[in-house]
Order: C-alpha cells, then structure tokens, then sequence
C-alpha cells in the first residue's frame, strides 16, 4: 500500500504525466453520424412527429407521480371554421381567434397503465403547440365547454378521450404539438396532414 501511495504522489507531482498511462480520447465520426441518425428514425420527435393513428407507451419518472406508464394516440384534428364553431357551440363565452389565427382542436386517446402516486393529472397544460419556424405558441388561452374534455384525474387503469386547444397562426403550414416538451418524456405530433 505505502508503494502506491508513492507512486500516486509521484504521478501526481509530475509536470508532465508519464505516457504509459495517459488515455487520448478520439470522437468516432461514425457514432455522430449513426446518433444523428437514430435521432431522425425515432418516432415522436420534433424531426419525426407522429400522426393520426399511430400509438406510444411512454415509461417516465415523474417527480409528483413517481412511475408512471401511460399510451397515448392522436385520433382527430380539426382547426379552421369547423374548429371555430365547435369551440363557440362549448361556450357562448369562449373567444374568438384574432386576426390571422384559427384554433386547432386535438382528439387524444390516454391511457394510464400505471401510476405509482393516484391520480394522475392530465390537463391542457402539458400540451405545447410550436411553429414551424421553431416557436412556441405562448398565448395563454383557455376553452370551456368542449366534449369531451381531455383534463381529467386518471388513477391506474383509465382511459380517457378528449379534446384539447391551441390557438395558431391561418398561414403556419406544419404546426406540431409536444406532450410534456422539455422532459426527458417529450413526445411530437403532427397537427396538420
């Protein structure tokens, strides 16, 4: 033991290390390439969002939830005047969209397969919409009235469909929505065909 305690002292005394024991470090070009690659075939990100129809199981540590196993589909999409005059038939007080936007409504389909601290809060605000151009829509918006409503506290087992809202510009072309964005749980879906 006292042998390599001066050994150690004597490494860490040195000016410049001897060669024997220095490791050099260099990136493989071709593990960059397959990273970014594999980023591109991975389903529900912002690169590939998923579309009407398609299903995820989502396994995720929530800090007030603790294990939390859920499914989530995308089932419908309206926006335009069909969205404007659901929106206005849920609640006579619900705002109309200002010049240039249009609302967006999302029909998703959640089920709760496990969670360890019941209920589970589904609510409106776990959902971001973000542009095309990268930005997200930050209007703080709220819709009454719409059936069915997606919010809702979910215990182990339940299912829930329902709709939630944004509020986006008439001309953005490929807006996307992302479920719990910013966590290591973020999942994209496409908004418009």
């Amino acid at each position: 033991m006292r042998d390599t305690y001066h050994e150690f002292r004597a490494l860490l005394s040195a000016e410049v290390p001897p060669e024997d024991i220095l490791v050099t470090f260099e990136p493989e070009q071709d593990a960059q390439a397959k990273s970014s690659e594999q980023k591109e075939n991975e389903i529900g990100t912002r690169a590939n969002p998923l579309v009407i129809g398609e299903r995820i199981t989502l396994n995720y540590y929530d800090l007030f939830y603790g294990n939390v196993e859920l499914e989530m589909e995308l089932l419908e999409v309206m926006s335009g005047e069909e969205a404007w005059n659901i929106v206005r038939e849920a609640n006579q007080f619900n705002e109309a969209p200002g010049e240039g936007q249009e609302y967006i409504l999302a029909r998703y389909f959640v089920k709760i397969n496990e969670v360890e601290e019941e209920p589970y809060d589904l609510t409106h605000a776990q959902f971001d919409a973000v542009s095309t151009t990268g930005n997200t829509y930050d209007d703080f918006i709220s819709v009454s009235g719409l059936e069915p409503d997606l919010r809702n506290e979910m215990y182990t087992g339940a299912e829930r469909e329902g709709f939630t809202y944004f509020l986006v510009e008439k001309d953005d072309e490929d807006p996307l929505v992302a479920f719990k964005r910013r966590s290591d749980v973020e999942v994209w879906f496409k908004m418009r065909d």
